[in-house]
């Protein structure tokens, strides 16, 4: 048997046996003492003076009994065990420490662990599918003149000028399908709101139209019932699949829900299938409720164009997304180029040949999908994992301060173990055992508090539409993060302290007195220490005044509209129930029914919401000038005759709409301030003409009136240039209705529920909010950043606090006796007073300059988020500043108070 495997065995045996090893040893100890001491007695000694010289010349019997442990004993078994116990009792003799450590590390683990929590789903979740990183999304790019015709999805910007997205026709996607040779499956979908009537009930769900065999490509399996087929697409009965949330909510998670009847948009489909609630469709950022067959889009959806209401048919349609999974084996380079001239060659017909050389297909990552979060959400993400580990960095660095401390204070118990045979590493493992014990515990704490407040972030963004999206999950890799971040707190930070406590000479530590003058080693660490979280919490509280000026200014910008008193909801009457004359046959009922309700004092429609509800664009060319090669686009917005007095926006010059402007009068638009100056500056604008999308208006549309600019999109841009059509001559799909109440405009909202009922009970009221909460929700993002960054500031704030406290509680008992002498000599306790205070003063002048110093340079990457201030606005320098330095003196005035106060007499005699 070797030598290393007889060693483990009887380690292991050890493990089993370790009392009777114990005594074992111990008996073999005494009597070598005793025959030693029998030794020295025949030799004439006395029994005392014998037994002295035979542990002398034995040597130290407890280094040998630790080392008989040592080697009979598994070390990270038996001694962590021991180190674990004494680690216990030590926290348990310093209470005050203890708390004071656990407590900041669990305000910066837990800040962190929640912030993670939300950064995961933001930054690196993926698709709950199988291998979903084989999967690609299909993208097609460009020059900067779009080849397809106008998409009904999102179109982005390329770094070098071109245009990129995620559409493609129907009949693109079929010509890919047919050649198969890269990719083992094609998975094509559409996201889409749709109208559910459940057990009589109307409500608008997210959905998604799914081609058939998409969950079979991606590996989804369902957990009752079963899920969309190829057959699907040509059925005749239209299906429908569930997720599991929607099933639990609506139908009691009841096995009987398969074969029942519900209404999509008033068309009945029959229930076949749930699946798990981890699955939420192909687009990060909406999640959806249930998943229809793509080929029920004539159906359900009807959408007319080019004389066709179907989209399935028609190249010019370009609409629905698509993933492929590639096929084991092809490169992706080579699938590329393969699907690249598959689609040149599809849309070969419908493209010129000018446009066609700078299209191509391009494949992309597909493993989250069509992702919608990271593009809205990564950069915050980014800034508050930085903020929330600066929390976590002043944590760490009180508790280093806080070890340093302790370790000073035990610098005579380190001493005498050294003395009595204990070896460094021993000692430095025992400290590092401490401080783990402490980061583990502070980090049980912290997934404590991120757990509970995991949803703190999604509840502030809850107004924004994408808290659904946001929800933070608990899974193993937010407790990896935690569990890491705790042990590299314990070992990072407390690595110092343990080796400083091994280092104190013998001599004068076991001389000098508990209450001696500190080395000025130590103090000046601690001090450093706190400088240092000093400066720290100077950049988080500067970054926090400039989020909460920004806030501050958006929320005062003139918004060019009364927003008080307005009640706002959606109406979207479906396609496959309401033709475009029965849809103003709707409206116009519902206007006179809401008219007469008590306490309204008038009712308006528009396309979209002014601010916080997307944009709406259109080409412009006025009448009569030159055809430019890029025609200007511009935004527009479909609105009601009493839109502008409802809301409040003033005709500056010539009319606005009146009931006689309808679809069989002359189109008529109103301009607003921003297009009459850009494009009529030396020009009256009244009575000219002006042409735009053929969809929208067929002939020269004449500009009737100018209104006074508003805020279109959001706050933080300027007023774009923008015209306004007659809602009855061009006629929309949606509708928003704003109605103008006397008072508080939830009063009216039962009264305009029943009246939409009382027309069509299948149609819902969706997006119900007042204007005040609309033009709020453009300002989440902001509202979050500062509600965050001062949490941030604050806790920063009062971990600088600590720390202050701490060391000048440190430096005072420490320095008792050397206060006491000075006393008694005829020091003042003014002078004693100042003495401490000069030192916190100190560590603030040098912390704030550090402080600003970092800020000037750091406050540059936040600028692009700043409205209306400066990254280097000298007024919120000062007030952080003097926050900062104000706490920071009463934190350190404690301790010197107590100081001033030391007894003289009584601190002399206890020297």
């Amino acid at each position: 048997m070797t030598g290393p495997l007889r060693i483990f065995l009887a380690k292991l045996q050890a493990l089993f046996t370790q009392s009777k090893g114990n005594r074992d040893f111990e008996d073999e100890l005494q009597t070598h003492l005793q025959l030693l001491t029998e030794r020295f007695l025949r030799q004439g000694m006395s029994r005392e003076e014998a037994a002295e010289a035979a542990q002398r010349q034995f040597g130290n019997t407890t280094l040998l009994r630790q080392r008989q442990r040592d080697l009979g004993a598994f070390l990270s078994l038996t001694t962590l065990a021991r180190d674990l116990r004494f680690a216990g009792r030590q926290l348990v003799r310093n209470p005050l420490l203890s708390s004071i450590a656990i407590l900041s590390l669990a305000v910066g683990i837990g800040a962190n662990t929640a912030i993670f929590s939300v950064a995961k789903r933001v930054l690196f979740d993926t698709l709950p599918v199988d291998h979903p990183h084989e999967l690609r999304m299909l993208t097609w790019v460009c020059g900067r003149h779009r080849p397809v015709p106008p998409v009904w999805g999102d179109i982005s910007s390329t770094p070098d000028g071109g245009l990129t997205s995620t559409a493609f026709s129907y009949p693109v996607l079929q010509a890919l399908r047919q050649h198969p040779n890269a990719f083992s499956n094609l998975i094509a979908f559409k996201d889409v709101s749709l109208t559910a009537t459940i057990e009589g009930t109307p409500e608008v769900l997210t959905a998604e139209l799914l081609s058939g065999g998409a969950f079979d490509g991606l590996g989804d399996e369902p957990i009752l019932g079963r899920t969309l087929t190829p057959a699907d697409d040509a059925a005749s009965n239209p299906v429908v699949v569930l997720n599991q949330a929607l099933w639990a909510a609506r139908f009691g998670s009841s096995p009987m829900i398969l074969g029942k009847t519900i209404a999509l948009n008033g068309i009945p489909v029959t229930v076949i299938g749930v699946v798990p609630a981890r699955f939420t469709g192909l687009q990060m950022g909406e999640p959806a409720q249930l998943f229809v067959p793509l080929t029920l889009q004539p159906l359900i959806i009807p959408r007319a164009q080019n004389g066709s209401i179907s989209l399935l048919n028609n190249p010019q349609s370009w609409w629905v997304q698509a993933l492929i999974r590639l096929r084991p084996g092809i490169p992706e380079q080579q699938a590329n180029a393969e699907l690249d001239t598959v689609l040149r060659q599809s849309v070969r017909e419908t493209v010129t040949a000018e446009d066609l050389a700078g299209f191509h297909l391009s494949l992309q990552p597909g493993d989250r999908g069509l992702d919608q979060l990271s593009g809205a959400f990564a950069r915050p993400s980014y800034i508050l994992l930085a903020l929330s580990g600066l929390v976590l960095f002043l944590a760490c660095v009180n508790l280093a301060n806080l070890l340093l401390a302790r370790a000073a204070g035990r610098e005579r118990e380190m001493v005498t173990r050294l003395a009595l045979g204990a070896g460094r590493p021993a000692i430095i493992r025992q400290m590092l055992t401490e401080t783990l014990l402490l980061s583990a515990l502070g980090g049980i704490a912290g997934l404590t508090l991120g757990y509970f407040g995991r949803n703190l972030i999604p509840s502030m963004l809850a107004t924004s539409g994408s808290v659904s999206a946001l929800d933070a999950g608990f899974d193993w890799r937010v407790l990896t993060f935690t569990l890491v971040i705790s042990l590299l707190t314990g070992l990072l930070f407390g690595i110092l302290p343990a080796w400083r406590a091994t280092q104190a000479e013998a001599g004068t530590a076991i001389k000098s007195s508990a209450n001696s003058t500190p080395s000025r080693g130590g103090v000046w660490l601690g001090k450093s220490l706190v400088v240092f979280q000093i400066a720290l919490s100077a950049i988080l509280l500067i970054g926090a005044g400039l989020f909460v000026r920004t806030l501050t200014n958006l929320n005062h910008i003139p918004l060019g509209f009364r927003a008080d008193h307005l009640l706002l909801f959606r109406l979207s009457p479906p396609r496959s129930r309401y033709t475009d004359a029965q849809t103003a046959v709707l409206y116009s009922r519902l206007e006179e029914k809401l008219a007469v309700i008590p306490g309204v004092r008038s009712v308006a429609f528009s396309n979209i919401a002014i601010i916080g509800d997307g944009h709406s664009g259109d080409s412009f060319h006025v009448t009569g000038r030159p055809a430019d090669s890029q025609p200007f686009r511009v935004q527009t917005n479909r609105v009601s005759a009493d839109f502008f007095s409802t809301l409040g926006i003033a005709i500056l010059r010539g009319r606005a709409f009146t009931a006689h402007d309808t679809a069989a009068a002359p189109p008529v638009a109103v301009i607003n301030q921003a297009l009459a100056k850009q494009f009529f500056p030396q020009q009256d604008p009244i009575g000219l003409t002006f042409e735009t999308d053929p969809e929208d208006a067929s002939g020269p549309v004449q500009i009737i009136g100018i209104a006074a600019d508003t805020r279109y999109a959001d706050l933080r841009s300027p007023t774009p240039p923008t015209f306004y059509l007659a809602y009855q001559q061009s006629q929309p799909d949606r509708a928003i209705v704003q109605i103008r109440t006397v008072a508080e405009p939830a009063g009216v909202l039962a009264e305009a529920r029943a009246a939409v009922a009382s027309l069509d009970h299948d149609l819902p009221l969706t997006d119900v909010r007042t204007m005040r909460e609309q033009v709020a929700t453009t300002l989440t993002s902001e509202r979050t950043f500062a509600r965050l960054t001062s949490g941030f500031g604050l806790l920063a704030l009062l971990l600088a606090c600590i720390g202050i406290y701490g060391i000048m509680a440190y430096t005072v008992a420490r320095r008792t006796g050397e206060i006491g002498i000075r006393m008694a000599l005829g020091a003042p306790r003014s002078s004693v007073l100042w003495m401490v205070m000069r030192d916190v003063a100190g560590m603030l002048v040098v912390g704030l300059a550090a402080g600003i110093a970092f800020s000037l340079a750091l406050t540059r990457l936040i600028a692009a988020q700043l409205y209306g201030v400066q990254a280097t606005d000298i007024w919120t320098y000062l007030v952080a500043m003097a926050l900062l330095g104000g706490v920071a003196l009463v934190s350190g005035f404690l301790p010197a108070r107590r100081a001033s106060a030391i007894d003289p007499l009584a601190t002399l005699r206890y020297e």
